[in-house]
């Protein structure tokens, strides 16, 4: 049976992934031992991404559906950390991310509008030409990136669908 990976999604941009713990591991070099930062999940090319926080992205578990897939591996740290530390408490890496969208643009919620959360459905607003606000899985054109409080009115990414 032939397999298949053809066409794209959509959109393609980078963000930082959420990949858990980091732990230095010692493996015997020529030369020496040599410390290498090692991740509890590490994110590869190909591997399904689902939002993980605000502009953040982490690997799917089972069940989860993927707004997109790593284009690539992530890039290398300018400096690797040298001792262990738990998520977030590392700088994180930065993957480029093929969305199962068509665009990412920053639009401007309702002045009321309902608090909204990094992976929360996102329609058009019902009182404003031109502003957004939550939506739900029924009447939804966007998925939000990036949260914002109630009635603050900000603009926040969203990746239309």
């Amino acid at each position: 049976m032939a397999k298949y990976n053809v066409g794209s999604f959509g959109v393609t941009h980078a963000f930082p992934v959420k990949e858990g713990a980091l732990t230095m591991a010692t493996t015997q070099g020529v030369g020496g031992e040599i410390k290498r930062p090692s991740l509890a999940t590490p994110v590869t090319k190909g591997m399904g991404l689902k939002i993980a926080g605000d502009l953040l992205f982490e690997p799917v578990a089972a069940g989860d559906v993927p707004i997109g897939f790593a284009a690539a591996d992530p890039n290398d740290w300018t400096t690797e950390p040298t001792q262990n530390a738990l998520d977030g408490a590392y700088p994180r890496r930065d993957c480029s991310i093929e969305f199962r969208g068509v665009k990412i643009l920053t639009v401007p919620l309702e002045a009321a509008n309902t608090a909204v959360t990094a992976g929360d459905y996102i329609k058009v607003g019902a009182t404003t030409i031109g502003c957004y606000d939550k939506g739900a899985a029924n009447n939804h054109i966007a998925i939000a990136l990036e949260g914002a409080s109630a009635n603050s009115g900000d603009s926040i990414a969203v990746l239309f669908l």
